[in-house]
C-alpha cells in the first residue's frame, strides 16, 4: 500500500493528470471514499491528463461516460453506486470496451475483484483537517504493475 497527503482540489486534479500519464489501457482504477471526498475532481484531472477538454462530470444517474481523448487511450468513468447485485455489475462491464481505456470507478470497493486483471483501489480519507489522505492498494494478478506505475508519478 501507498500513502499520500493532498490538500486542495488543484493537487487532486494535479494527481489525476499525473496517474494518467502512466496509465495504459486495461488499467482500472477503483475510487472509493465519502460523498465529496474528491473522486470527480480527480476524475477531471485524469481527463485534462489525457487531453479530454469536454466537461467532465460524475457518471451517478446513468451510470457510464466514455471520453475520447487526443491520443489512443480512452477515458472510461463508471459509477456503480447503485448496484446491488454481481450480475447488474456484469451487465454493465460487459457493454464497454476497457481494453483501449483507463477505467475509473467510483463507489467500486465492494466489487474491486470484478473488474480485471490491472487493478488499484486509490481510498480517498476526507475526514482530516488537514486535508485528505490518499491511500492505493493494488490487487492481482498485476495490479501490482500499475502500482509502481502510479508511484513513480509520487515521488
Amino acid at each position: 500500500m501507498t500513502s499520500m497527503r493532498i490538500e486542495t482540489p488543484e493537487q487532486m486534479q494535479s494527481l489525476g493528470e499525473s496517474i494518467a500519464a502512466v496509465s495504459r489501457g486495461g488499467d482500472v482504477l477503483i475510487l472509493t471514499g465519502e460523498l465529496g471526498a474528491g473522486k470527480t475532481t480527480f476524475a477531471q484531472g485524469v481527463a485534462r491528463g489525457l487531453g479530454i477538454t469536454e466537461p467532465v462530470t460524475s457518471p451517478t444517474f446513468v451510470m457510464s461516460k466514455s471520453y475520447r481523448s487526443v491520443g489512443s487511450l480512452e477515458l472510461l468513468h463508471l459509477d456503480v453506486y447503485r448496484v446491488s447485485a454481481v450480475d447488474q455489475l456484469m451487465d454493465l462491464w460487459s457493454e464497454i470496451d476497457a481494453e483501449n481505456a483507463l477505467t475509473l470507478v467510483e463507489w467500486g470497493g465492494p466489487w474491486v475483484g470484478e473488474f480485471g486483471e490491472t487493478v488499484v483501489e486509490m481510498r480517498i480519507n476526507s475526514e482530516s483537517e488537514f486535508g485528505r489522505e490518499i491511500n492505493f492498494t493494488s490487487y492481482p494478478p498485476s495490479g501490482e504493475a500499475f502500482l509502481r506505475r502510479i508511484e513513480s508519478v509520487l515521488t
